[in-house]
């Protein structure tokens, strides 16, 4: 089959890229990622006559490709891959190289590309549906491989055509325009989690129940789905991961602590921070955290380990909270200030805010420590100084 054939009409190629230029224009206009895939995919699929679409983006590991969406499937439940010619996306990204495939039954076709690769059939096997051609095309920024583009089944017949492989390109380099901006922009809030919760564990109109359900009484999300909605940790802990495109790490209380990642640190500063190493090896330190967006912001960890290359995983707050008791042991209850000692504080706080307004200070801060251990009193005076 030529390109004639597939593209009738001597104005045909023209209204193509025409259509093509539009759908641009959406994606540059969405407002994150997820828009793209969500919103724009049905109509990437009729412009290129493909039966359905994958877009992936390059996980956190930098080792696995994430997918964000499969239009003509249920669910949309993200399919982890590793980079590797174990499948034809992984494939892609590898060895940064398009691939226009007729039958990726065909193993012979396959070892045109690379003697070891594979097509990943268990999707096909789960759902009876029988994939044919692929078009698959990494998605590149400054060098980088940080996506891949796949079309699936030509409804034309046959490898997708060279108009249609020209598109995918151009849409490619759109495609990472779009994500590497989208990155930069705001991050990921962790509540948004709620939205990756699938209709058959909790229906829609009970997750925006819960979330109202929340706010109003001033708790947790994850508090409320687990306790109010009865949903098991592992799964708000899935949720979290595919909101936050990271893998989820639980809680094992056979987990070895590693006591040589923790120098400077301590249980008060992991509160705070909110993250934990886990393990350091060759290629990476393994890092858990409630809001990784967050942790990868304010370069905490990078600071403490120059070095390594962090990779991120996301944990519930239980779960985080158990991992600290592990690591650092139970938290000690304070004990409660007698009612003397009580009200005697309360005065002499109050003493010293009322002498900090007479003499003039700017900025007074009282910063406590656990235990025996001193506490420090510092104040600012904003003027002119004085010597005695």
């Amino acid at each position: 089959m030529n390109d004639a054939t597939v593209m009738a009409g001597p104005n045909a190629r023209g209204d193509f890229f025409r259509q093509l230029q539009q759908l641009t224009t959406r994606i540059h206009a969405t407002r994150n990622v997820d828009e793209i895939m969500l919103d724009l995919s049905e109509g990437i699929c009729a412009l290129f006559a493909a039966d359905r679409l994958t877009i992936y983006t390059v996980g956190e590991d930098k080792a696995s490709l994430v997918s964000k969406v499969k239009t003509g499937m249920t669910s949309f439940r993200q399919l982890r891959l590793p980079i590797s010619a174990q499948s034809v996306a992984g494939y892609a990204a590898l060895a940064r190289r398009l691939l226009n495939l007729t039958d990726v039954y065909d193993a012979a076709e396959l070892q045109r590309y690379a003697a070891d690769l594979r097509f990943q059939q268990g999707v096909d096997r789960r759902t009876g549906y029988r994939t044919t051609q692929m078009l698959v095309v990494p998605i590149m920024h400054d060098d980088d491989v940080i996506g891949v583009f796949q079309l699936i089944n030509n409804l034309r017949g046959g490898p997708f055509d060279s108009t249609v492989v020209e598109g995918a390109r151009y849409l490619c380099d759109t495609l990472a325009i779009a994500f590497a901006q989208r990155r930069q922009e705001a991050r990921r809030e962790r509540t948004g989690f709620v939205g990756a919760l699938g209709s058959r564990l909790l229906p829609r109109e009970q997750v925006e129940q819960a979330v109202e359900q929340a706010r109003a009484q001033g708790r947790d999300v994850e508090d409320v789905l687990l306790d109010d909605f009865k949903l098991k940790l592992p799964v708000v802990g899935r949720a979290l991961a595919d909101h936050f495109a990271v893998p989820y790490l639980a809680f094992h209380p056979g987990r070895r602590v590693p006591a040589e990642l923790l120098a400077g640190m301590d249980r008060a500063a992991a509160e705070v921070r909110q993250w934990l190493p886990v393990e350091r090896n060759e290629h990476a330190l393994y890092v858990v955290c409630i809001d990784p967006e967050k942790v990868k912001a304010d370069d905490a960890v990078t600071t403490l380990f120059p070095q390594a290359r962090p990779v991120f995983c996301v944990t519930t707050r239980r779960d985080f909270a158990a991992m600290l008791d592990q690591y650092f042991g139970a938290a000690a209850t304070p004990a409660a200030l007698a009612p003397a000692r009580a009200d005697k504080l309360v005065d002499t706080v109050a003493a010293m805010v009322a002498g900090s307004h007479r003499e003039g200070l700017s900025d007074l801060r009282i910063e406590t420590a656990p235990g025996d251990r001193p506490g420090e009193i510092r104040f600012t005076v904003s003027g002119i100084l004085r010597l005695p």
